[in-house]
């Protein structure tokens, strides 16, 4: 079945960091003059180049994608580990 899917967390950030590319790409083609303004090309640098890429897409590919799952087993391993287990006051003194 071909059922539509919304792109998760990861699958936005590289539609919106490739969109983000092609938008000052696009600008270039357009307003050539913007070839030679130094701002724009110090702003483009920032953004895309070292806090868009960087800082944004480094932190999401580096992060586990199950992390929350994962989270959650460890969970419920300890909650059943501590079920398990007799109480404190009732544990023999050595």
């Amino acid at each position: 079945m071909n059922t539509f899917r919304w792109p998760d967390a990861r699958g936005w950030i590289g539609i919106g960091s490739f969109v983000l590319t092609v938008m000052v790409l696009w600008m270039l083609a357009v307003f050539p003059d913007l070839r030679a303004d130094e701002f724009f090309k110090t702003i483009c640098t920032l953004i895309i180049g070292t806090g868009f890429i960087n800082g944004v897409v480094s932190w999401a590919y580096g992060a586990t994608k199950g992390g929350g799952e994962l989270a959650d087993q460890n969970a419920a391993i300890v909650r059943k580990q501590a079920e398990a287990s007799p109480p404190i006051s009732e544990e023999l003194k050595p």
